[in-house]
């Protein structure tokens, strides 16, 4: 009913591995984020400049055509990987210049998870070396071995799916950035000698390993979505991802991205014009598969001639599925004046779509605090003018507060100014914080609520996190007396025995 926004007594930081991290050593690296709950193993390792235009030519690697089409959609295809011999390492190479591939992977892996544990224990300046030794040894592995690619794939294509274990989860990491190099530096030489005969197999043994793992899934996704290599000819192994997803056999998401993508590409390269494009998405928007029509709805939508089409197809057809996708890909990609129109459009038939907002708001919350207020000038659609204020909330900005203070004391509906409590506990000071939960108490449109009374119950939770326990002790006892539900009253009596000292509060509990 609610958008939660967590209390923030810092500026939020991206997520990287699962936990809270204090990395104080930067080392400008790509935050893969590959293992929920691996400490810091996406702190490390910061990948060479690809395709650099000093780097040698190495020999061609191709994939085996005869066995493309020998095994369905899904099947294991690491031993159709084949390539041509690698360049020979330099006499006057490092040490251990003849360790293989694997090894210098599993050196890579040691050395990567060392690297972070100095960083999180603050030992900066070992930190730094390990992590210039780390370069090195990557920047030796991708001139070696000129099909890097193929043996990281081959390598990745191998693994089972995420455990507990912190090397598999570092591992995917190293393999994902021989992967993310290789691709780059392929795609650079694709450009400047106009032959794409390295950089397309790889991408196609890329996209026939994806279903085979969600681990493998996701790290493909990754690679290719929003990127420059799916072309024309990835169009089959696209689909067949595709076909894979509305069997419910593949990551819908993931397939809808590489669909975008490679029509986005398409385009830009002018390998399909713009008019064929959508010609093409008009027929899908019939299709029976989610992820076309969710394709096609996008582009459409980027292109103003047919937006007004892809609003009254889908209030049409009531597709929810479809919509709250479209509603996503309208904020983050559309101008935010345009996005806010289509996310107003799309309010009959989707009358939440938090997460939206909160995308768009990052993007233009002056954008979005306007409309609220015109909203709320008109009083007209409260359950935008919620998810508004759920967006700019989290923006932790002091637009955010001042906006979720004038919806507190001058908005009619009490939901939106329950949302603007979550807002204002999460973002402001103890006592201002503790001000807005009081207030909402004496409002008898929530005071007399259940349903209501327990999100004030959750909000409180903020002002614990911000360790204020003095307000937390008062709001409680307060909130005690009043009607909450039974699970409400659970929630507050864990709360106050977790956050008040000894689990007492300084008053008595009412009989």
């Amino acid at each position: 009913m609610y958008t939660p926004i967590p209390h923030r007594s810092t500026p939020p930081r991206p997520a990287s591995a699962g936990h809270p991290l204090r990395v104080t050593l930067v080392l400008a690296v790509p935050m893969l984020a590959l293992a929920a709950a691996l400490f810091a193993v996406t702190t490390w390792l910061r990948p060479p400049d690809a395709g650099r235009a000093d780097r040698e030519p190495t020999p061609s690697v191709a994939l085996d055509s005869s066995a493309q089409n020998a095994e369905p959609a899904g099947a294991p295809v690491t031993r159709h990987l084949v390539s041509q011999p690698a360049a020979e390492a330099s006499t006057a190479a490092p040490a251990a210049a003849d360790a293989t591939f694997e090894e210098r992977i599993e050196q890579l892996v040691t050395l990567g998870m060392r690297t972070a544990q100095l960083a999180q224990q603050d030992e900066i300046d070992a930190a730094k070396a390990s992590d210039q030794e780390v370069r090195r040894l990557f920047e030796d592995l991708m001139q070696r071995f000129a099909d890097a690619g193929e043996r990281g794939l081959a390598r990745l294509a191998g693994m089972p799916d995420p455990g507990t274990d912190a090397r598999d989860a570092a591992r995917r990491v190293v393999l994902q950035l021989v992967l993310r190099t290789e691709l780059a530096r392929r795609h650079d030489a694709a450009n400047a000698a106009a032959d794409r005969s390295r950089i397309d197999p790889l991408v196609q043994s890329l996209l026939d390993v994806m279903p085979q793992a969600s681990a493998t899934a996701e790290i493909g996704g990754d690679l290719l979505a929003n990127r420059p290599y799916l072309r024309l000819v990835h169009e089959p192994g696209v689909l067949a991802l595709v076909r894979l997803a509305g069997e419910q056999a593949f990551s819908r998401p993931i397939a809808t991205r590489l669909l975008l993508t490679l029509w986005d590409n398409l385009q830009r390269t002018g390998e399909r014009s713009s008019e064929e494009l959508c010609q093409l998405a008009m027929l899908l928007l019939a299709d029976a598969d989610p992820s076309r029509r969710t394709a096609a709805c996008r582009q459409l939508l980027v292109d103003v001639r047919y937006r007004g089409l892809v609003m009254s197809w889908l209030r049409e057809r009531n597709d929810l599925a479809v919509a709250n996708e479209v509603a996503g890909l309208a904020a983050r990609e559309l101008p935010p004046a345009d996005a806010l129109a289509v996310l107003r459009e799309l309010a009959p038939i989707l009358p939440s779509a938090p997460g939206a907002y909160v995308v768009l708001a990052h993007r233009a919350p002056e954008v979005v605090a306007t409309c609220y207020r015109e909203l709320l000038a008109s009083d007209i659609q409260p359950g935008m003018r919620k998810d508004l204020i759920a967006g700019v909330g989290m923006t932790s900005s002091a637009l955010g507060l001042e906006l979720a203070q004038l919806a507190l004391q001058n908005d009619p509906s009490p939901d939106v100014r329950m949302q603007a409590v979550f807002a204002l506990t999460a973002n402001a000071a103890g006592e201002p914080a503790e001000r807005a939960l009081q207030q909402v108490l004496d409002d008898p449109e929530i005071a007399g609520n259940p349903t209501r009374l327990d999100a004030v119950v959750f909000a409180l939770q903020n002002l614990e996190v911000g360790g204020h326990t003095n307000a937390v002790d008062r709001v409680g006892q307060r909130l005690r007396s009043m009607s909450l539900s039974a699970s409400g009253r659970r929630e507050l009596e864990v709360l106050l025995a977790r956050s008040l000292p000894g689990g007492k509060t300084s008053l008595p509990t009412p009989r």
